[in-house]
């Protein structure tokens, strides 16, 4: 009984859960199994007591550091259950690149099945662009559950970049399996736009600012630490922003398509070099389905 009272008194000052009970109930009975083993040597069962309960340690300060782990990791669960809601904005403009998205392929079938003028083409390539930028830009200015909205203004610029990285790309390819330029006049096109977007995004990279929510810099520190306290080597990906580089995803989606397209047409022939066009479009909407659901 009076190690029970002793064990109770420690843990005055905490929640009783079920997990609490059965950690006081084991220190109890290892308690009771030390002073028993200290009257056996020839103690006193006061001494036996005081000694036994030294033995135990600020077992108060484990508790306390086990404690707040578990509020950290019940507060973070808490975050990452909770989701937050598009704005009517991103809403609004989501589905405008949506629209272009699908208008654009529209087009570019029509023009490639159809024989129609080469104009329809370049619209297209325009319209897959702005589509792009539309996804990137709004995908950024959106707060997501483990990180803040990005300011407008870079997250234009972001726009922008991926805009002229596709643009250049679609008006390379139309220009030539369309408009009949040579290769080197189409990949001039092609680096006037990209290799301007790539310094863009490199900078844009170097001197982005931190967005995670506090809730997440605390579990992430809690990770590393605990990494380190066991010196294991371990990378944990923390899902970044989904809606923020789907802009960029999708245009490297195209983009690989567009070469597959360009390679099959040249090395094996131009009758089958479509297919991957085909596959693109449906990885394109399972990827706008998963990411805005």
């Amino acid at each position: 009984m009076k190690e029970k009272i002793y064990v109770d008194r420690l843990f005055a000052g905490y929640d009783d859960t079920p997990e609490l009970s059965d950690f006081k109930e084991e220190i109890t009975v290892n308690l009771r199994e030390r002073i028993k083993e200290f009257i056996s040597k020839g103690m006193s069962e006061e001494d036996a007591f005081e000694k036994a309960a030294a033995e135990l340690g600020d077992i108060t300060a484990i508790a306390d550091t086990a404690a707040k782990q578990k509020r950290n990791e019940t507060i973070g669960q808490i975050y990452m259950q909770a989701k937050v809601p598009l704005t009517k904005r991103t809403a609004a403009g989501l589905t405008a690149a949506s629209a272009f998205l699908l208008l654009a392929v529209g087009l570019g079938l029509i023009s490639f099945f159809g024989n129609t003028d080469v104009k329809c083409s370049y619209v297209a390539a325009v319209l897959l662009a702005v589509s792009c930028g539309l996804y990137t830009y709004f995908g950024l200015t959106q707060e997501t559950t483990a990180h803040y909205a990005m300011k407008s203004g870079r997250a234009f610029a972001y726009g922008v970049v991926c805009l002229a990285g596709v643009l250049g790309a679609g008006l390379a390819v139309v220009s030539f399996l369309i408009g009949g330029w040579e290769m080197s006049a189409s990949l001039i096109v092609k680096a006037v736009f990209i290799l301007p977007a790539i310094c863009g995004l490199i900078f844009l990279l170097a001197t982005e600012p931190k967005r995670q929510k506090p809730w997440l810099k605390a579990m992430m520190e809690r990770e590393t630490e605990k990494q380190m306290n066991s010196m294991e080597v371990h990378y944990e990906i923390t899902d970044p922003v989904k809606a923020a580089k789907f802009g960029v995803a999708s245009g490297a989606l195209w983009l690989f398509a567009i070469a597959l397209f360009i390679t099959l047409g040249v090395f094996i022939g131009w009758h089958i070099s479509w297919i991957p066009l085909l596959f693109a479009l449906p990885i394109q909407v399972l990827m706008v389905a998963g990411i805005f659901k």
